[in-house]
């Protein structure tokens, strides 16, 4: 088979997340395991900046023939007016370029993209034919359409053209069994499309040594002056963010004030300034909470590797990737008992109800004072990360595509 990948995920402001994360390292395990069959990378050339790092990523692994851009006239964001012809132009383009391949298949690792800047993701508009399947990541706008769909009209109408599309492909690739089950209970889709081929971990993600001195230096870049809880991720409303600062903030002062609260990566300036506000709200003291602004994925295994335990509040993940990788790299971790969580951390005395403050609170007064509980975290977490495997997803994602009409 020819199969022919968008790597758009890799190249939008995705890749600064776990999508983009995802589309480089399940893309370079495909090419791995891809045994008889062709894989074609397919770049958008609206995004220049990130066709070489790409390139190089695949450098030992695929000939750089396969790697192809295609290129077509712009802007075509879709939070700009004026956008619309260019977009519908853009759409034909990307979707006759990707025929032109000759592809058995095409998968496309992430279709929700290109309202806030120039990425061109569609099904169907110029080709029927060829097989399209899709990652399916989580569908959490259209389950909760009150706080991500009314507020913004112009978002909302980007967003159900896309689901359209969306339904369109032939196969689902999902990343963990609760978005499989999102799937076919919302989108009504045939559980024989639907395919749960899960996530993992690259392999910097582990326990490493680490020196004093650079310890040292990573907490005085971020200003970290003692031992710290650690989240990463996003910060929209359903990361729960202003409840873990509130349960933090009612742990025992004599127990609190031994620790900081350290979100790590970037953020935006809008989303800080409302931390800071709650926290001092609830009567934390400057220093307590800290932002690290970008880390780089080197200082990020570190933070995981040195922190007190990783804390992951989010009451709606399709995966929650930053859970693996800081159980992969030895910390305790503590999440939500909804969505996907419970399937990742595989551990139910390691859960909290994230609606609940007191819930959250509890759980993290009981790692903090319980060092067989912490303990216990540890080793489950380092045992079950090994049990996601890269190679294992893209051989169930090869065997989906090879059951493809």
């Amino acid at each position: 088979m020819r199969i022919v990948i968008d790597m758009q995920g890799a190249q939008t402001e995705s890749r600064f997340r776990g999508i983009g994360r995802y589309t480089l390292a399940f893309s370079q395990a495909v090419v791995r395991n891809r045994g008889e069959h062709e894989i074609i990378l397919a770049l958008n050339g609206f995004f220049p900046d990130t066709i070489e790092p790409i390139r190089a990523a695949f450098e030992d692994l695929l000939p750089q023939e396969n790697i192809r851009v295609w290129h077509a006239p712009g802007p075509v964001a879709e939070n700009q007016s004026g956008n619309e012809t260019r977009r519908e132009i853009a759409e034909l383009i990307r979707e006759a370029f990707l025929a032109s391949l000759q592809p058995d298949v095409i998968h496309v690792c992430s279709l929700f993209e290109g309202y806030v800047d120039d990425a061109v993701a569609s099904i169907g508009k110029f080709d029927r034919r060829i097989p399209v399947s899709v990652s399916l990541y989580d569908l959490i706008p259209l389950l909760s359409p009150d706080q991500y769909l009314k507020p913004n009209p112009s978002f909302e109408r980007y967003y159900r053209r896309k689901i359209d599309y969306f339904k369109k492909a032939s196969r689902f690739l999902a990343i963990s069994e609760f978005s499989r089950n999102e799937g076919i209970g919302k989108l009504h889709l045939e559980e024989t499309q639907l395919i749960n081929i899960s996530t993992a971990t690259e392999p910097l993600f582990q326990p490493i040594n680490i020196a004093r001195g650079a310890a040292d230096q990573l907490r005085e870049k971020f200003s970290v002056t003692r031992p710290y809880l650690l989240y990463t991720g996003g910060a929209d409303e359903r990361k729960n963010l202003p409840r873990l600062i509130q349960a933090f903030a009612a742990l025992p002062s004599e127990l609190r004030q031994k620790y900081q609260l350290l979100f790590a990566g970037k953020l935006p300036e809008g989303n800080i300034a409302e931390f800071e506000r709650i926290a001092e709200q609830a009567g934390l003291d400057s220093g307590e909470l800290c932002f690290t602004g970008y880390v780089s994925d080197e200082e990020l295994v570190q933070l995981y590797n040195l922190c007190e335990f990783y804390v992951f509040p989010s009451w709606h993940e399709g995966f929650g990737l930053p859970v693996l990788e800081a159980m992969a790299c030895g910390a305790p971790v503590i999440g939500a008992n909804t969505g996907s969580l419970p399937e990742v951390i595989g551990l139910d005395e390691a859960l909290f109800d994230p609606m609940n403050v007191a819930s959250i609170l509890n759980k993290m007064h009981q790692v903090l004072t319980d060092s067989g509980f912490r303990k216990r975290l540890r080793e489950h977490g380092v045992q079950r990360a090994k049990l996601f495997s890269w190679d294992e997803t893209a051989k169930r994602a090869i065997a989906a595509w090879e059951t493809l009409p």
